[in-house]
């Protein structure tokens, strides 16, 4: 099974969403995701991540592109941060996330990223991986 764009822009909806549920049946029950110095491993991982995450932050993807390859794709998305509590460099490394980008509460960032999706062979994404340009401040 191949990733279609199509494929993605569901995934970026429910993400957008926060419907977990259905963001979960993209990936394969081992994935990873890594990004800015810290891996998250597995679906409960993931869900632990995001249940912290997602209380500092509103997290929109804005879709850019959608670049298909032999195991996988590359997506091109802007990512913006909106603070909802602040999310200081201390909250992040005491949470073992320090490479994030803070943002304050009502303060945001628009983060542009390149991600590399690899997928099983069942066309589940079992490894996430992000490349990020760090916004000026």
């Amino acid at each position: 099974m191949r990733f279609t764009e199509q494929d993605y822009l569901a995934y970026v909806a429910a993400f957008n969403a926060r419907d977990y549920k259905t963001l979960e049946t993209f990936f394969a029950d081992d994935f990873a995701l890594e990004n800015a110095g810290f891996k998250v491993q597995g679906k409960a991982a993931f869900r632990d991540f995001y249940a912290f995450f997602h209380d500092y932050i509103r997290e929109t993807v804005l879709f850019r592109g959608f670049y298909p390859g032999q195991d996988g794709f590359v997506a091109h998305v802007v990512i913006r941060f909106e603070g909802l509590q602040d999310l200081t460099p201390a909250v992040l490394a005491e949470k073992g996330y320090p490479g994030m980008t803070p943002v304050n509460r009502g303060g945001s960032a628009d983060v542009e990223f390149l991600i590399l999706y690899l997928l099983d062979a069942d066309g589940l994404i079992r490894h996430i991986k992000g490349a990020v340009w760090v916004p000026e401040r």
